[in-house]
């Protein structure tokens, strides 16, 4: 049995600090849920079935362009090759000099697909992965607290408007955060209504 769950958070400010999000305007989101899959099965794969729970998510929603953004640790310019044999479009930076960050145009749903098998691995190790439908991501020097400790940092910073959604994934890739100001996730119901039904799949209440 696949557990999934799903949860409207009100107490946004937590939320953006807990995420460590770096946002412009913060006040401008409007709705915030926490999704993914619960363990309950030595057995299974909970990173890989949040892969698919979020595919089946995007690729209901059908709205592409989605500009998926990642790296900033483990991430190497091998990738790029793998960009390249699947005709991929892709910007590269490397804001702080280290290594880089890669943002992905993907414009249908195999293009999702294949990004998301061959990546996913980087937000399980816990490399900064990002979604959105505009692409909203600037990297500025911020002061940060990382534990204890402040710091003069180069973070990516997301930019508001008055309609977006970006994704955030979670830490491990045992789910993740939807952030909108947008009409189609301002209830529960129209967010549940694009994620995996049927036989083998449960939610948690």
């Amino acid at each position: 049995m696949l557990y999934i769950y799903l949860e409207e958070h009100n107490d946004h400010k937590k939320v953006i600090k807990e995420r460590y999000l770096d946002i412009d305007e913060p006040e401008h989101i409007k709705s915030i849920y926490s999704m993914g899959c619960i363990p309950n099965d030595e057995k299974r794969d909970y990173q890989a079935d949040s892969n698919d729970v979020l595919k089946h998510f995007l690729i209901r929603l059908n709205r592409f362009p989605i500009f998926v953004t990642f790296g900033g640790g483990f991430t190497d310019e091998d990738i790029e090759l793998f960009f390249q044999r699947e005709k991929l479009s892709y910007t590269k930076s490397s804001p702080d000099k280290r290594r880089p960050y890669y943002s992905v145009q993907v414009n249908d749903a195999s293009e999702l697909e294949l990004l998301l098998d061959e990546t996913y691995w980087y937000a399980a190790a816990n490399d900064f992965y990002f979604l959105s439908f505009t692409n909203r991501l600037t990297f500025e020097s911020r002061m940060v607290k990382r534990w204890f400790l402040k710091k003069e940092m180069i973070v990516p910073v997301v930019n508001t408007t008055d309609e977006m959604s970006f994704i955030r994934i979670e830490h491990d890739f045992m789910g993740y955060y939807l952030f909108s100001n947008e009409a189609c996730f301002d209830t529960e119901d129209k967010v549940k209504a694009l994620l995996p039904e049927g036989d083998g799949i449960d939610y948690y209440e």
